[in-house]
């Protein structure tokens, strides 16, 4: 039998959009987050006696307190990622570009990003009146995704040329174009020694920008989001919720 008051847990983690009303909007769980830490912490102005010849500790003000949470998480949807990125994720739809200009003085073998990716149905005409089609075996599609095309052969055609395609459907994760929004973050744990359950809760959390984010990597990749749990004064009073959150756990 294990000892009963040994711990290791795991659980989910679910996200929410903190109301006006100061209740969680819908619930967005964020998939496999292998470590969620919180580091309490308060800042003191201590007091030393100059009776003794000794200067003891004579007296701690406690001046501040911060509640910091760590949060791993595993799976780069595109709301995970706009939560380190401050971003709003958008969806644009799919549609068609006509004569995009393409850079001036291009040479045999140059790469060329169009504006958009995951292209399809690409045609490209050079700047002459009228204008002429260039064959397509004078360039090659190099990255359907990437929307990047390449240049063999440029002789005896008018530049800028105009490149007209199809695109897909993508969501936009734009860096930095929303401020931090306020969140919610309710823990659905579970001690896994004993079988406890365990509700963790915190009521205003703001996330810090990534650090960093590895966009290639030989390893696994995942998210470290960092942030404060701010104080709720609308709690505080009530001594059962606290002003930053609370841990429940289960009667056995």
């Amino acid at each position: 039998m294990a000892a009963p008051n040994l711990f290791s847990f795991q659980g989910k983690v679910y996200l929410a959009q903190r109301q006006s009303t100061g209740k969680p909007g819908p619930l967005r769980w964020v998939g496999n987050a292998p470590q969620l830490e919180l580091a309490l912490e308060v800042q003191n102005s201590d007091k030393f006696e100059s009776f003794s010849g000794n200067r003891l500790l004579y007296g701690r003000l406690v001046q501040s307190k911060t509640a910091n949470v760590n949060l791993t998480l595993d799976e780069a949807t595109p709301e995970n990622l706009a939560e380190g990125l401050y971003s709003i994720p958008a969806t644009l739809p799919a549609g068609s570009v006509n004569n995009e200009l393409l850079p001036p003085g291009l040479k045999a073998n140059d790469l060329v990003a169009l504006d958009r990716g995951w292209v399809s149905d690409v045609a490209i005409t050079d700047s002459a009146n009228p204008p002429v089609t260039v064959p397509a075996a004078n360039w090659w599609t190099e990255s359907a995704s990437g929307g990047v095309i390449g240049l063999r052969k440029v002789d005896g055609l008018t530049q800028p040329f105009k490149a007209s395609y199809k695109h897909g459907e993508t969501v936009n994760i734009a860096l930095f174009n929303t401020p931090p929004p306020e969140r919610m973050l309710i823990l659905d744990g579970i001690n896994t020694v004993t079988g406890q359950r365990a509700k963790v809760t915190l009521y205003r959390l703001t996330f810090n920008p990534i650090e960093q984010l590895a966009l290639i990597s030989e390893e696994w990749g995942s998210l470290q989001l960092s942030g404060a749990a701010l104080f709720d004064e609308s709690r505080a009073l009530d001594p059962d919720l606290g002003g930053f959150g609370r841990i429940e756990l289960a009667r056995v």
